[in-house]
């Protein structure tokens, strides 16, 4: 018995060696690519890539799927339905947002996309109330639908209809506009001689690539090897469909596409050829400049949100960022493998640091959480909040894992640990416009002072002054309302935050009076009964690049929110900062430090095109050691526009704005060459007048408040201003005296505003 067993078993494993197709197939990797349009040479490396067994010795069992109507392709392959997918853009959006695919190749060098149209229709202008036939994707990702959209053509003013791949309704005018590849839909109408005109999109500024192959970043992620091997396979094909073009035109007719006429095939071989660019890029080759292009159209037409950076979207470039120095140790990789998600409490209304509307994470440690979410294999989940001392007794009650960003305190380490900082912010002091400039917070502890309750802030206040007067207030803007109402006689926190807020609401209510000696060190909080949390982060933290640290603070500091933060203005209170600078002389270069850390970049006012603080400062800087070497003196004026909230409060903001940008104008053409003029903070704006001592600088601020007094400003009509002016003498430093400016400047606001009033020595 044991002897026929062990003859059995011989001939079984000899039949299976000698059956080598059975012992491929059981070997074969299922793989599923999701095509966007009918079975044609568009996808000729695909198809023979899988007939001349490319993909098989590759080890993978390739299925192309043909497109359907009903065909949502991106969601296909991000819900992993499919493994790889074909499109029209390198980018795709969706609610205003890039969607997290990976990049894996585009074939097409120059999109094919155009829109074919009725005779009489010769622009794009001309679709608008036409019946247009495209997919859906079409009309939302490629070129097609930048055109559109720059023309305003959307389905409330125009028909859309479902493409039928099909140029039948074209020819019988049932609709108006089909989209169209030029290799394919073109053969067909010069055959039938049908009369059309042809929108190109590139013609108009819009130039994608196409025929682009992309897949989810789970599959690129988890599949890499899987990956590496299709695409190889893929291009493979490719270059096979190019070498025997006419063996893979029969082979699509006879296996793919019986319908399609040879010499339709042909037609598009050659077109498709020449839209690869082979004289020029290897097959499949991803052009960054292209997409960076596309990534600007989606930006400026306002189909992506203006704070939804261009993510890292190429295989190898997803791949390495992945690997980039994350390391996780076998005990962190197992704890986040059972963890599953990470619960995030932040700071609902903390802009631009962070906040939540409509229970999206937005602002600086959203865009870092970003950032350390593209290197954990896990989601991070925001815990929906009303206030931060919500998200405080939240952590504490363990329904949250992490503090996006917190100071560390005695009270908080109780139940959280802290990472290494990553944002450190000076602490400044706010007041309405009447209230003294405060050398020392000491100074004024008996009076009452606005923290938001569980601020670090507050504890730290109270550890240094504990006799302080220090009131709880919900929220910053409920803090700076009750300084403007008297309830409180200041309110404190960090520079940014405050400079956003008085931007957004309190513009010439509310000034920066002061800095406290403390700093704020803002940190990722993890729960300290989960260690492995606070190593990861703590690596994470790491891993971010100077330059991703930059994009993320200018991101923050110059671009407009849909959401309701205007931060393109954001610069104009930014300059309180220097102002401080300029009253304290000795906290002059720390207050420089934290701004070039955390605001640094530009030198130019987003609004109006003059210099802005940064620049100002400079330019000061250089004219007192010109006059400390060599004696040439400078003027200095500071003037202000009167009652400017009367402008927004009564006209908008956008109308305040263009008054600012009329203003700006209005000073260029008034002062001489040689002098300089910035944006000095609101509706503040600084002169320097090299060359010019105190008395001919009265004369520039009087030539000024006439060219202003005579000028009309569109909407609004006759603005007046108040002038403060002072000069370099041997016993004023700079900082004096702006200082000096500044209080003369006062001076002619309490005098009645519309006037020029010089400095008084000290």
């Amino acid at each position: 018995m044991p002897v026929r067993c062990f003859i059995l078993l011989f001939f079984t494993v000899l039949l299976i060696v000698q059956s080598p197709a059975w012992a491929e197939q059981t070997a074969l990797e299922q793989v599923v690519v999701q095509f966007d349009w009918k079975y044609q040479f568009q996808y000729a490396g695909f198809i023979m890539a899988r007939e001349k067994g490319f993909y098989a010795k590759q080890g993978l069992d390739v299925s192309l799927l043909e497109y359907q109507p009903d065909t949502n392709i991106v969601h296909e392959v991000l819900s992993h339905h499919v493994n790889y997918g074909m499109h029209n853009s390198s980018l795709i959006v969706e609610n205003k947002k890039i969607l997290p695919i990976v990049l894996l190749a585009s074939y097409f060098q120059r999109s094919p996309l155009v829109f074919v149209t009725q005779p009489g229709i010769k622009s794009p202008a001309d679709l608008r109330g036409k019946v247009i036939m495209a997919t859906s994707d079409e009309l939302q990702y490629s070129s097609l639908a930048l055109l559109l959209n720059h023309y305003n053509i959307t389905p409330q003013n125009s028909t859309i209809a479902a493409q039928k791949f099909s140029i039948d309704d074209f020819i019988n005018g049932t609709v108006d506009a089909m989209s169209a590849f030029l290799s394919n839909q073109i053969y067909e109408l010069n055959q039938q001689k049908v009369a059309y005109n042809i929108i190109n999109p590139a013609d108009y500024g819009f130039i994608m690539s196409a025929a682009n192959l992309f897949t989810s970043q789970e599959e690129a992620l988890k599949h890499t090897g899987r990956t590496r091997r299709f695409l190889q396979a893929t291009n493979q094909g490719w270059q096979y469909a190019f070498d025997h073009p006419e063996e893979t035109i029969q082979t699509i007719h006879n296996k793919y596409a019986p319908q399609k006429p040879l010499d339709a095939l042909r037609f598009e071989a050659n077109v498709t050829r020449e839209l690869f660019l082979l004289d020029l890029y290897p097959i499949g080759t991803i052009k960054p400049e292209l997409t960076s292009l596309t990534y600007k159209q989606l930006l400026s037409r306002n189909i992506i949100d203006g704070h939804a950076p261009l993510p890292a979207y190429q295989f190898d470039e997803v791949i390495e960022k992945h690997t980039q120095n994350t390391a996780f140790t076998t005990r962190e990789q197992q704890y986040l493998d059972k963890k599953k998600v990470i619960r995030v409490c932040v700071d609902p209304e903390w802009m631009p640091f962070e906040g939540l509307v409509n229970g999206k994470h937005y602002g600086i440690s959203a865009d870092y959480l970003n950032l350390f979410q593209e290197k954990l294999p896990i989601p991070l989940e925001v815990v929906e909040t009303s206030s931060w001392q919500e998200s405080l007794d939240a952590a504490k009650a363990r329904r949250c894992d992490i503090f996006s960003l917190a100071a560390k305190t005695p009270e908080r380490s109780t139940y959280m640990d802290f990472t290494h900082p990553y944002v450190t912010l000076p602490v400044v002091i706010a007041t309405t416009m009447d209230k003294i400039f405060i050398d020392d917070i000491g100074d004024i502890i008996d009076q009452p002072i606005g923290v938001v309750k569980g601020y670090a802030i507050g504890e730290q206040l109270r550890a240094e002054y504990p006799n302080a007067n220090i009131v709880e207030v919900d929220s910053i803007s409920d803090g700076l309302e009750r300084v403007e109402s008297g309830e409180l006689y200041c309110y404190v926190d960090n520079l940014m935050v405050i400079a956003e807020q008085i931007q957004k609401e309190f513009t010439s209510v509310i000034k920066i009076s002061g800095r406290v000696d403390d700093k704020v060190a803002l940190a990722i909080g993890t729960r300290n009964d989960q260690p492995e949390l606070h190593s990861i982060f703590d690596k994470l933290i790491h891993t971010v690049t100077p330059e991703q640290e930059q994009e993320i603070y200018n991101r923050w500091s110059s671009v407009k929110q849909e959401m309701g933060f205007n931060y393109t203005l954001f610069w104009k209170i930014f300059g309180v900062l220097a102002f401080i600078a300029g009253v304290f002389s000795v906290h002059y270069y720390q207050l420089r430090k934290y701004n070039q850390r955390l605001l640094v970049l530009s030198e130019t006012d987003k609004l109006t095109g003059l210099a802005n603080r940064l620049k100002l400062d400079k330019m000061l800087l250089e004219q007192e050691q010109l006059f400390v070497r060599y004696q040439i003196p400078c003027g200095v004026i500071i003037f202000d526009i009167d009652h400017f909230k009367t402008v927004n409060d009564t006209y908008g903001h956008p109308v305040g704005d263009q008054v600012l940008k009329e203003m700006a104008q209005l000073i260029r053409e008034n002062i001489r060459v040689t002098d300089h003029v910035g944006r000095w903070g609101g509706e503040e704006f600084l002169i320097i007048a090299p060359s010019s001592n105190l008395e001919e600088t009265e004369q520039l601020a009087d030539k000024l408040l006439s060219a202003l007094r005579n000028h009309q400003f569109d909407q609004v009509g006759t603005v007046t201003a108040s002038f403060g002016v002072c000069a370099l003498r041997h016993e004023l430093s700079a900082s004096k005296v702006l200082s000096l400016a500044d209080k003369a400047l006062y001076q002619a606001k309490a005098e009645g505003r519309n006037r020029v009033i010089s400095c008084v020595s000290e």
